[in-house]
């Protein structure tokens, strides 16, 4: 039995910024909230301030981080003070060289995206014997401070209101000027390693400065054939290219399986499995997210000169992509979502190409710098609105709230966070439903292809609204995820309660839409696969003993595809004639049987470098000792179902899930 993840987080992000130049200071945003949004980074607009009838408050925007047009190409050093990089494994040792090749080809791959003109390159070394900061000098380093946790971070510096930047001006404060009259793009003007800007006026959200750490406690490698299952050693190439992803102003995303036959997911997703090398070296390419947004954000033949005019082996961002355009509504209070995660798939074969995320918020700001939550949704949700860059085409369209399965708010952005703190992700996951998407959906899982075929997104309105639903939920806080040797064929059951039913119908719920159950895997390139997942009438005698009646289950999908570290829902089709039966097994059927959730695991051998069959999420801690009470709802059959166990030491993560019935 395998009980943790082989996850390690690639960076914890840290934004430094850069606040207006007439107050000669630079200041730490409030550490616990970190700016980043929409598919984008983000930092506050002291710009956009407006007063609060609070005198030492105002509301401020948050705004994208961007590079400016005329800082591109981006200029890179290399700290040269350590070589070979230190390797805490031994051989094999990576040498400076080898390190910087790396590197470079981890910029090539941004740099190659043909309808984004985004560019970065490096120009030489620093010979800095510290730890990186805000220097104008964009670093990229293995020296990384006392207690670094992450595999590697991309921290940036940025303005956080509109500037004017003027020539000789000294924002460092290092005594050498980092503003030139005498120049019209971003460069080393006076020779002396650090980059000089234009004199001009800048935008907030322009990033000034930016250096990519690692972190030497691992084992980093270059060669492919040296991936391995060593959760201690990881890839340079597959980590940088993240990294330089933070590096443009990108933010993380949850994005981390792409279908029902693809465990891969965006190169933004802010975790890497180092115990699997097959997603390591993955990291490498970028993932059709990756390069819609980075499209986006620095559009080809968006303008008539420069890095963003058209070139040789340039495509234009507007003769390729369209834009999915639409809102979030939650169902229960009518107000816009800000922050639910959504995504467009592929309308033949459901694959996920694009994920951003709903709306925007503000913050309050005190005038002594530090950021504090907006008091309520009025003031602190401007909108719902969302708009995804997708390949021209049709695409259909879903939705989830970024709920900790399988990224939290706190790894996201300030509109997550916003949206967390006012209550706003407790729906479930749910797709399009076209002229049926309302509060209360019979099938939230329809489908409705939409069209994205203008970069305007002018057509269809994508407008989505949350499924008022109650959750019955027989489990505590997640632990961990289990049950990993198998064997295979296993089945786990949670029993629902007759009563448990019955009281939820005759309280004015609906019969279950769906169910979900807390799945995961070991090896992050592989699809959690199981052989079936079924609901079920069953019996537990007065003797202990179980039956399931798998033969004629009342709902039942084989294979059932699941999601990695997250819900995996399970949709029930034809709704209306479930709920009409259930009402009639309730009234009439056996008093002693109640409702089961069934989940079997497939026959070995199970793909992957581990070879490990799929895991469900466990409540509960292994050897019996637990931070809450075990139900006794979660059964195990070992032999098909024909006898059942009761699991004593966990509760197994299945919930059925009740929609509020329509007033007659």
């Amino acid at each position: 039995m395998s009980f943790l993840p082989r996850l390690r987080c690639l960076r914890q992000w840290r934004h430094r910024a850069l606040w207006p130049v007439a107050l000669a200071a630079a200041v730490c945003l409030f550490a616990s909230v970190p700016a980043l949004a929409g598919g984008s980074l983000q930092t506050i607009d002291l710009s956009s301030a407006v007063p609060t009838a609070d005198p030492a408050f105002d509301l401020v925007d948050t705004v994208d981080l961007r590079w400016d047009t005329r800082c591109v190409p981006l200029a890179y050093r290399v700290n040269d003070t350590l070589d070979p990089i230190p390797n805490p494994l031994g051989p094999p040792v990576l040498s400076l060289a080898e390190a910087r090749s790396a590197l470079a080809n981890s910029f090539a791959v941004w740099n190659a995206i043909p309808t984004s003109f985004v560019e970065s390159a490096i120009v030489g070394t620093t010979g800095n014997t510290g730890t990186r900061g805000f220097d104008f000098v964009n670093e990229l380093t293995f020296r990384t401070p006392a207690g670094f946790g992450a595999l590697a971070s991309s921290p940036s510096t940025s303005l956080v209101t509109d500037a004017f930047l003027a020539d000789g001006l000294d924002i460092d404060g290092d005594g050498d000027p980092d503003v030139s009259a005498a120049i019209a793009t971003c460069t080393d003007a006076d020779g002396d390693g650090d980059v000089e800007f234009p004199e001009g006026t800048y935008a907030a959200g322009t990033i000034l400065d930016n250096d990519v750490q690692f972190n030497t406690a691992v084992r980093f490698t270059v060669d492919p054939a040296e991936a391995d299952t060593n959760t201690a050693s990881v890839d340079l190439v597959g980590v940088a290219v993240h990294e330089f992803g933070h590096s443009h102003g990108r933010s993380h995303v949850p994005n981390n399986q792409k279908s029902d036959t693809s465990g891969f997911g965006a190169t933004m997703y802010p975790f890497i499995d180092t115990g699997d090398p097959v997603a390591e070296l993955e990291l490498r390419e970028l993932d059709s997210d990756d390069v819609a947004w980075t499209s986006r954000d620095y559009p080809e033949g968006s303008a008539a000169s420069g890095p963003a005019a058209l070139q040789a082996g340039d495509v234009a961002f507007s003769e390729v992509y369209g834009l999915v355009n639409g809102s979030v509504t939650d169902g229960a209070t009518g107000l816009p979502v800000v922050g639910a995660a959504v995504g467009a798939f592929t309308g033949a074969d459901d694959v996920l190409v694009t994920t951003g995320f709903s709306g925007t918020a503000r913050l309050r700001v005190r005038d002594d710098g530090a950021l504090f939550f907006p008091l309520d949704p009025a003031s602190g949700i401007v909108h719902g609105d969302f708009s995804l860059p997708v390949e021209r085409g049709m695409y259909r369209v879903g939705m989830e709230a970024v709920d900790g399965t399988p990224i939290a708010p706190g790894q996201v952005n300030f509109d997550l966070q916003v949206g967390a703190f006012f209550g706003q992700f407790g729906f479930q996951e749910e797709r399009f439903n076209g002229d049926a998407e309302g509060a209360l959906e019979y099938e939230p899982g329809r489908l409705v292809p939409v069209n994205a075929v203008t970069p305007t997104g002018a057509g269809e309105a994508v407008d989505l609204v949350t499924n008022v639903a109650t959750t019955v939920a027989p489990y505590g806080s997640f632990d961990f995820f289990g049950f990993t040797a198998g064997p295979g064929g296993l089945i786990y059951a949670v029993r629902f309660p007759r009563s448990e039913v019955r009281s939820a119908v005759d309280g004015g719920l609906e019969v279950p839409q769906m169910a979900t159950y807390r799945t995961q895997i070991v090896d992050a390139s592989v699809v959690p696969l199981f052989s079936q997942a079924a609901l079920a009438t069953g019996v537990v005698s007065a003797d202990g003993t179980v039956s399931v009646d798998l033969a004629e289950p009342l709902r039942r999908r084989a294979p059932f595809v699941a999601q990695d570290r997250d819900f995996s829902p399970f949709y029930f089709e034809r709704s209306a004639q479930l709920a009409a039966r259930l009402r009639q097994w309730l009234d009439f059927g056996p008093p002693e049987e109640d409702l089961f959730l069934v989940l079997q695991v497939p026959q070995s051998p199970w793909p992957g470098a581990n070879g490990s069959a799929p895991g469900i999420g466990l409540d509960g801690r292994p050897g019996g000792v637990n931070d809450g009470p075990i139900l006794g709802r979660s059964y195990v059959s070992f032999d098909d179902g024909a006898t059942w166990v009761p699991e004593t030491r966990f509760n197994y993560m299945f919930a059925l899930v009740f929609s509020a019935r329509p007033a007659e």
